[in-house]
């Protein structure tokens, strides 16, 4: 994954979590440089998965329920779009076992969403917490 996809996925589980966010305190909160963060949530906009207010009280809040986004639809709206294909596979097994890895990829983030990454998160973080000893 590119790091403007992690950043992405970070902006939005931060506004998923907190139900709406401005771009300063996601940048802030998620270590994300500000000028890059614009350019992430201007494509996750045109992609439907954020939606902006402007304003002193501005911000941006999920476009759809976290359930309906999934990570293949950031990976989507964040990735360049293709440029020149490599070189093809010199044999077929080659080519057939990339082609099975690509497939299985896809699958698995197209069947990741952002509510059950938030979940995990949650969870990861509660662990965490109970093992903390002083």
């Amino acid at each position: 994954m590119t790091t403007k996809i992690r950043y992405g996925l970070r902006a939005l589980c931060h506004v998923a979590h907190r139900g709406y966010a401005s771009a300063q305190v996601i940048s802030e909160a998620q270590s994300v440089p500000p000028r890059y963060l614009e350019e992430i949530i201007a494509d996750l906009r045109r992609a439907g998965l954020v939606v902006g207010k402007r304003g002193p009280r501005g911000g941006y809040r999920l476009g759809r329920p976290p359930a309906e986004i999934s990570v293949g639809d950031v990976v989507d709206a964040l990735s360049n779009p293709a440029g020149p294909s490599p070189d093809p596979p010199r044999d077929d097994v080659t080519a057939l076992v990339e082609h099975a890895i690509e497939r299985a990829l896809d699958a698995s983030i197209r069947n990741l969403r952002l509510d059950e990454l938030l979940e995990r998160a949650r969870e990861r973080h509660r662990r965490n917490a109970a093992n903390y000893v002083i």
